[in-house]
């Protein structure tokens, strides 16, 4: 992650993880004894609501085998006839945790007669300053943008999600439908469309590049970077107001790092300079692969301690990319290229002729014939592994819930009020969401 610029290179994520928990959750639901666990302080008036929220993890469990179900979306658990890994394990948390949030909503606007099928603009309170605020925290803002992402996804992207398939297919598509076909990565919960299109994205694969190394280097590490992830990044180091916007033109990306066999030193972990890294990406639009080549070669300079820009010869003829930007830095040169096909090609601390190398067997295929597909787990997913992060994301989802709370509660006369909600809901046409 810190290679690929998601946690600084100085970050100590145990140290933090470690700060950043220790608030005791008002409730939970265990599906290994499946018992739902409340604690004594919960206030009256907030038990029912939460227990609505951990009874619909209960009925999942009950239905589907929430384990095994999640299990059936990690690593290896799925592919294609190609090989290639179909990893959904956090979209299907966002399901889980989106259908119990859907509940705990509705289980709130209950005693005034409504619903969020009726109700829909409510779920877009989750970006109002209300909401918001009860997620904050200073810990919480000092956290790399890929903690935060990765962290509120489920509760914020589970619930829009959740929200979109009610509106659009009622709650047979949003609850059992949801458990028969599972969005298969984050792409497909931030763009709820292409779930409920099918919408079908070609795999983007680095093949073996051992020959085109001369066996110089081992894989150090491989994956997907999906676009929860490219969110992260461009809000890590970008303009956030564009984040949307731009992650939502992703249409897949895929890394390698690779250490050097000289490097190797046994029971020590690699620094980011003993790493050099390869990048692929696909977009939607020409426009939208060449905002992300200019951005992420402009984000460099804040990801490395000397960087600078170097000039570059002028390309003619046909096997040329659209653009093209190299930056030196202190564990190497960067190149980063934009190509007819929507594709920015990265690589990172290899030597220029080596990178050339790889870039043209990326291109051409070189590669492709000595190995199958590497694995394509998106790296957010990767936090989940860490248990503590788990517990920080639990913490957070009970801040979500308790922001929802507080802004269900704060205007109960216009949630009541459907010339209100009218009003507001006419206001959100323009993005691109749900209109009445």
């Amino acid at each position: 992650m810190k290679k690929l610029g998601f946690l600084p290179r100085g970050f100590n994520l145990k140290k933090f993880l470690v700060k950043s928990t220790g608030q005791e959750i008002a409730a939970y639901y265990d599906d290994e004894t499946k018992t739902i666990s409340m604690l004594n302080w919960v206030p009256p008036d907030r038990q029912e609501p939460i227990l609505a929220h951990e009874l619909t993890h209960a009925l999942q469990d009950q239905n589907y085998d929430l384990a095994k179900w999640m299990k059936a979306g990690t690593k290896g658990a799925q592919s294609d006839a190609k090989g290639a890994t179909d990893d959904s394990a956090l979209a299907r948390k966002a399901v889980v945790e989106g259908q119990a949030m859907v509940v705990y909503v509705d289980y709130l606007l209950k005693p005034v007669g409504r619903s969020l099928e009726d109700t829909p603009e409510l779920i877009y309170q989750m970006e109002d300053p209300a909401v918001k605020g009860a997620i904050d925290s200073q810990l919480m803002h000092d956290a790399p943008m890929i903690l935060r992402e990765a962290g509120t996804f489920a509760y914020n992207g589970g619930l829009i999600f959740e929200g979109e398939l009610l509106h659009k297919g009622g709650k047979k598509m949003a609850f059992a439908g949801a458990f028969a076909r599972p969005p298969r990565n984050t792409h497909e919960v931030l763009q709820p469309e292409t779930y409920i299109q099918s919408e079908k994205l070609p795999a983007v694969r680095i093949p073996d590049m051992r020959e085109v190394l001369s066996n110089q280097y081992d894989v150090y590490d491989s994956g997907g970077i999906g676009e929860l992830d490219v969110r992260a990044l461009l809000k890590q180091y970008g303009e956030r107001k564009i984040a949307d916007e731009l992650s939502s033109a992703w249409q897949g990306g895929a890394y390698v790092t690779y250490q050097r066999k000289d490097k190797v030193v046994a029971e020590v972990s690699a620094s980011t300079g003993d790493l050099a890294l390869l990048y692929v990406s696909r977009w939607k639009t020409p426009q939208a692969a060449e905002r992300f080549a200019h951005f992420y070669a402009d984000a460099v300079s804040q990801r490395y301690r000397n960087a600078t820009v170097q000039g570059v010869q002028a390309c003619s003829g046909k096997d040329c990319p659209i653009s093209i930007a190299r930056i030196t830095t202190e564990e190497g040169p960067v190149i980063v290229e934009h190509w007819e096909d929507n594709s920015v090609i990265v690589s990172e601390g290899f030597d220029t002729g080596t990178a050339a190398k790889l870039h043209t067997a990326l291109r051409d295929g070189t590669g492709a014939m000595h190995a199958e597909s590497l694995p394509q787990e998106e790296i957010g997913l990767r936090l989940f592994e860490i248990p503590a992060f788990q517990e920080f994301t639990r913490e957070i989802g009970e801040r979500v819930v308790e922001g929802m709370r507080r802004e269900a509660g704060r205007s109960p006369k216009c949630i009541g009020s459907p010339k209100a909600w009218v009003s507001r809901i006419s206001h959100r046409q323009g993005s691109g969401r749900w209109s009445e």
